[in-house]
């Protein structure tokens, strides 16, 4: 196996995709036209955000402004939130109260997922050193070096936890899933016949050549792994053995829709033009945001649209009977950039604060 040491590089660009989560490029080609558009304006909701979450602000946590949040996991009351180039915040609720602890990466590090066990709520997270490394609930932390045959460097993007095993997805390699035990064995790997081609470490990079990952790792409503392939729009689930089966038809006409309603050009969106309400998204920005579940209904984090009075909101992306369905999220002005749920309450993030809420007080999707 081989995992590109192009991901830094690539990870800096603005891939356009439509539900991977890895990088890829097409050949060389003239630069798509951008259209402008005006869509009739989607329901406005708050269903994050509503007035019975709760919300932290980071730097009232501790977190500098320099440091970036990219992904956010739950573990019953406790919420964790992954910052790079190297943090972890554990957030708790108590009485009513917010508590805070950190751990930090060794200096030149990079983290770059996480996700909590199943087992016993302990948190993993990948380096850019293609290890994981185990944070226990006691804030005890284990290097685990990933035991394989690997040549170059890199990381995964995406990590997934399940009872038999680790689940991590590279950003760039021959096998677009590896399946990994707690001691950092490779037990497998899956979703190899995915057009791939590498860069040697001595050749020079050309990025229209370049082919990565076009499947996408996520977790079901139940937590279970599941694996979205693009390229042969095919949505499969792990079972506590490591093997894979086709997953809920339903939901995986949502992820067909989804990837149906990205087209081939930029097209920049206009809502409620020439109201006070009047806000602007371009629906083909890159890798979609999250994948979490409201309800136990599917949702994807879409672009953020820039309101033209000031502030932003986020787009959701949720089922619409064979389709798919936009509705804006208003979060206090701010992106969502990252979520996660459980069947109980979820923790939402923005560039500034944490959001937790409970599902009992929440409001359902229109």
């Amino acid at each position: 196996m081989r995992i590109s040491r192009l991901y830094f590089l690539l990870n800096g660009l603005s891939v356009v995709l439509a539900l991977t989560a890895g990088c890829a490029s097409a050949p060389a080609a003239k630069p798509a036209a951008t259209a402008v558009v005006e869509e009739p304006a989607p329901p406005r909701v708050t269903l994050i955000c509503h007035d019975k979450a709760v919300a932290a602000r980071f730097d009232q946590l501790g977190v500098t402004e320099r440091e970036q949040p990219i992904a956010v996991a739950l573990s019953k009351d406790t919420a964790y939130v992954l910052f790079q180039p190297a943090r972890l915040l554990r957030v708790t609720r108590k009485e009513g109260k917010i508590q805070s602890e950190t751990a930090l990466g060794k200096q030149g590090e990079t983290w770059t997922a996480l996700d909590v066990d199943p087992l016993d709520g302990s948190v993993w997270l990948a380096t850019d050193h293609l290890t994981l490394l185990r944070i226990s609930p006691e804030w005890k932390s284990r290097s685990v070096k990933i035991q394989s045959k690997v040549e170059g460097t890199g990381s995964f993007q995406r990590l997934r936890v399940a009872p038999d095993a680790i689940y991590a997805a590279p950003s760039c390699a021959e096998a677009a899933v590896w399946r990994i035990d707690r001691d950092g064995k490779v037990l497998g790997t899956t979703f190899s016949d995915s057009p791939v081609k590498l860069a040697g470490d001595s050749e020079p990079l050309h990025p229209g050549e370049l082919r990565c990952s076009f499947v996408r790792l996520e977790s079901s409503a139940d937590g279970r792994v599941l694996a979205w392939d693009a390229q042969k729009r095919t949505l499969q689930q792990v079972d506590d053995q490591g093997s894979w089966a086709p997953a809920d038809p339903a939901h995986a006409r949502f992820f067909k829709a989804v990837e149906d309603a990205q087209p081939n050009m930029t097209v920049a969106k206009g809502m409620a033009v020439g109201k006070r309400n009047e806000a602007w998204y371009v629906n083909n920005i890159g890798i979609l945001g999250d994948l979490f579940w409201w309800k136990g209904t599917p949702v994807f984090l879409g672009p953020v649209t820039t309101l033209v009075a000031g502030g932003h909101d986020t787009l959701l992306l949720v089922p619409h009977g064979d389709g798919m369905q936009e509705i804006v999220e208003s979060c206090y002005g701010a992106q969502i950039v990252a979520i996660t749920t459980t069947p109980t309450q979820y923790a939402a993030v923005t560039r500034d604060a944490i959001i937790l809420g409970d599902f009992a007080a929440a409001p359902d999707l229109p």
